[in-house]
């Protein structure tokens, strides 16, 4: 029997509001819709005969209106080429309500909103008979409709959708709506490939050298953690057997990274060694290291932010308390007030009071506007 070519993703979480962005907002919406633009056209390349979306293709059940039009846009266009989409509604974008989006919209291809799995739909595809087994999970339904996910007679590839979570994953803590499973549930469904959605990172589940089941993760970071390239997968199906490639599909990089401060003599050296991680990207950079003055962050970020499409910093820094203390703990003034009161309080301040405490002193002096860095008063 003839192999078939599967475009699978997953997650694509379109519409997503990124309120921290302020006016990179709509930009980074902008490049999730890029990016499934770019996944439809990679799928017209590789000639794929299916393209499955295995949950949460918008961020929530209520998209706008130009979101899904791009959406029926583009898998009327694979449509044209004789691809066949497939889509499973996940937690995001499920039915619960009665205006869901997939309640009150048509899209080309196969949608399975059944509530669980009862005779697998079947397509012919290239001459081949393909079940696809899935269901559109309800919060009331009693029983495990994973039970009903067992693969049924029939001659042909016996293809699973499911949006859930593999046990064990140290991404989720698992309720019921996030359909727990494992490898030998895996096993017991004797699928030739499950699709998988719900995980935001790429992982194929197998053993003893065959691939039952893959996450193709997030294929654009929606929050940091979800960082470096992203992906979705090129998966050739046949009769007990699955091989998975990743494709980058990317349109804008997250990273975390961090840079130890010690050494930077005063706040414009410091502005610099940022400036080397700059980029059309979204960066969260820990700034680490002993300081003798607190960091000004926000003022650090402007001094930064025109270089990045997205810059935040994070103070894990530590002070060097005692050399402050004898700096301005004598001065008339209420910077020294407030340091002789500071000293007093450390001096019985329990370990968790502790990092409280030099956090508040970080603050008050950076509304004194205490130099940044290593740089001293004057």
């Amino acid at each position: 029997m003839r192999a078939i070519r599967i475009f699978h993703t997953a997650d694509l979480h379109l519409d997503a509001p990124f309120p921290a962005l302020g006016e990179g907002e709509a930009a980074r919406k902008r490049d999730f819709l890029l990016t499934f633009e770019r996944m439809i056209n990679l799928a017209i390349r590789n000639e794929v005969h299916l393209f499955v979306v295995a949950g949460d293709l918008f961020d929530s059940p209520r998209p706008s209106t130009t979101t899904v039009a791009a959406v029926q846009s583009g898998l009327k266009r694979l449509v044209e080429r004789g691809i066949h989409p497939v889509l499973l509604p996940g937690t995001h974008d499920g039915l619960a309500l009665p205006d869901a989006v997939f309640r009150r919209e048509t899209f080309p291809g196969t949608l399975l909103t059944a509530a669980t799995v009862s005779d697998p739909p079947c397509l012919q595809i290239d001459g081949v008979a393909v079940y696809l087994y899935g269901f559109a999970y309800r919060s009331g339904d009693a029983g495990d409709p994973l039970d009903a996910m067992v693969r049924r007679p029939g001659e042909g590839i016996h293809l699973g959708l499911l949006h859930g979570s593999r046990k064990g994953s140290p991404e989720w803590d698992h309720r019921k709506k996030d359909l727990p499973f494992d490898l030998n549930r895996l096993k017991e469904w004797n699928l030739d490939y499950v699709a998988l959605g719900h995980y935001h990172a790429v992982e194929e589940i197998g053993c003893d050298g065959r691939t039952y089941a893959a996450y193709p993760g997030s294929p654009e970071g929606k929050r940091f953690g979800e960082n470096g390239p992203r992906h979705a997968l090129l998966v050739t199906v046949a009769p007990g057997r699955a091989t998975v490639e990743r494709l980058v599909v990317n349109s804008r990089s997250l990273e975390e990274l961090s840079l130890d401060v010690s050494a930077f003599a005063d706040e414009a050296a410091l502005v610099s060694a940022i400036g080397r991680f700059a980029g059309d990207k979204l960066v969260r950079l820990t700034l680490t290291g002993i300081v003798e003055t607190p960091l000004a962050l926000e003022r650090l970020r402007a001094a930064c932010a025109a270089a990045f499409f997205h810059l935040e910093l994070i103070d894990q820094t530590r002070l060097f308390v005692d050399d402050l203390v004898r700096r301005f703990a004598g001065e008339e003034s209420v910077r020294g007030l407030f340091l002789q009161r500071f000293q007093e309080r450390m001096a019985t301040a329990t370990a968790e009071e502790e990092p409280v405490l030099e956090q508040a002193l970080r603050e008050v002096l950076v509304r004194f506007a205490a130099p940044v860095g290593r740089g001293r008063t004057p």
